[in-house]
């Protein structure tokens, strides 16, 4: 199918789910006939006339592959989607015109120089419904606020977007194989002895982005910084030649994410920590194969502890059984975080916890509070599959003096924690005939 058949599929996915969104709103007493879904506004810094870099609301970005502040979508079931590009006539930016794009004739595309006129041109908004980041914009326009953003219609607008069409899958695919391009420049480069800031900018070259198009800040962990599960700083020579490196960095295309991490093995790392890599990876693998319809996603990080349990009792970290430290949470001090969560226009996607479509909450474990995602797993979602391994001084110090001290080898641990961490991650697509890995044929694990 060319570009333009999947997105024009792809509108009228949109199209039934936001019929559906808009029944169900009704039935809970928000009548709306259609929606006005902004791009949003760009913003500035307290005080300063300096911009935040911009992002879309996602909804906006899902029914339209436009960049840039103010632009609208207004969608009613079963109606042609109008869309107005907003081009202000600005002398400090670049205004020109895009160049023709495959998604244009899906749509009644249109121009205005303002929000303000792109929404006069679209005539009455009665009944219509505002998605976007500015109430004030919605308001100026004659949008109620009970018509802005109502939680009726927001529940099941969420849900749905856990189900990727073929075009999103195909975007996302896209910016899974920028991220593997610019990994795989990283690695060279750590095999080569650069600095954390290197290898970030060597990522970034081969996965043909500038600073502010990353769908997140790359994570460049050499050494023990590797246990520093958000770690954005970037080293120079004082860190480098690192005998590790973590590399937890993605890429986006068209307004959708990837996300991807690899940790790898250079010369002068202890065997031991060789060996955690290695049944990570394996562990992260056989995870993956368990991505199917109907599978609770809990199920699978409840694996991912059974699994690092094994992992840590193999390599002596631990002295009990891998049962023994289940029972007992030892897991907890090496694994603190979710095993995945929902991918898409977020690299954190919406709607993880939600019980239906209808909105209610499934709240995560008590003993898992961090697990982002707590929904069976339908076909069509995309989750990410991240198990790890950490020496974290912060989780790791307070065990020292606990009940649970003379349960782990603390000599291997002093040992191991100078190299870090453990992360491996890949994107998973669920579909009816269970795991499709978006990211291996493009970014193979340290043991291949």
């Amino acid at each position: 199918m060319t570009s333009t058949d999947l997105y024009r599929d792809h509108l009228a996915a949109l199209d039934r789910w936001l019929a559906d969104s808009l029944e169900r709103a009704g039935r809970r007493g928000v009548s709306l006939d259609g929606v006005l879904f902004h791009a949003g506004r760009e913003r500035t810094y307290h005080a300063d006339d300096n911009a935040i870099a911009f992002w879309s609301t996602p909804h906006f970005r899902r029914w339209c592959p436009i960049a840039g502040p103010e632009h609208i979508v207004l969608a009613r079931p079963g109606g042609r989607v109008q869309v107005v590009r907003v081009r202000p006539m600005d002398f400090w930016f670049d205004t020109s015109m895009p160049p023709a794009s495959y998604w244009e004739s899906v749509v009644d595309l249109s121009e205005a120089e303002s929000f303000e006129k792109a929404a006069e041109s679209l005539g009455s908004l009665e009944r219509i419904a505002y998605v976007g980041d500015a109430p004030e914009a919605a308001q100026a326009v004659g949008i109620d606020a009970d018509r802005i953003e109502p939680a009726e219609l927001m529940a099941p607008l969420d849900w749905y977007r856990a189900y990727k069409t073929p075009w999103e899958v195909a975007l996302t695919e896209v910016a899974v194989r920028r991220a593997a391009s610019g990994h795989l420049a990283g690695l060279e480069m750590f095999r080569a002895g650069a600095t954390e800031r290197e290898i970030h900018w060597a990522f970034l070259e081969g996965s043909d982005q500038i600073e502010r198009e990353v769908p997140f800040n790359t994570i460049v962990a050499l050494e023990e910084k590797g246990a520093v599960l958000h770690y954005e700083r970037k080293r120079g020579p004082e860190a480098a030649p690192g005998r590790t490196l973590l590399l937890d960095a993605g890429a986006s295309f068209e307004g959708y994410a990837s996300d991807l991490t690899r940790t790898w093995v250079g010369e002068g790392a202890d065997p031991v920590f060789k060996e955690l890599v290695e049944g990570v990876d394996a562990l992260e693998q056989e995870l993956v194969a368990m991505v199917a319809p109907g599978v609770p996603y809990p199920d699978i990080h409840q694996a991912a502890h059974r699994g690092v349990a094994q992992i840590l009792q193999r390599t002596g970290v631990v002295k009990v059984s891998a049962d023994e430290a289940m029972e007992r949470g030892l897991t907890r001090h090496f694994f603190p975080h979710g095993v995945g969560h929902h991918l898409g226009i977020q690299v954190h996607d919406v709607g993880g916890h939600q019980a239906g479509p209808d909105g209610g909450e499934v709240a995560p474990p008590a003993e898992y509070p961090l697990l982002r995602t707590t929904r069976p797993l339908e076909a069509g979602h995309l989750v990410t599959i991240e198990p790890g391994i950490y020496f974290n001084p912060v989780l790791l110090d307070p065990v020292r003096g606990s009940d649970d001290a003379s349960a782990i080898d603390w000599a291997v641990v002093d040992c191991l924690r100078p190299f870090g961490g453990v992360r491996i991650e890949d994107d998973v697509l669920c579909t009816e005939n269970g795991a499709r890995d978006l990211s291996r044929e493009h970014l193979p694990g340290p043991r291949e």
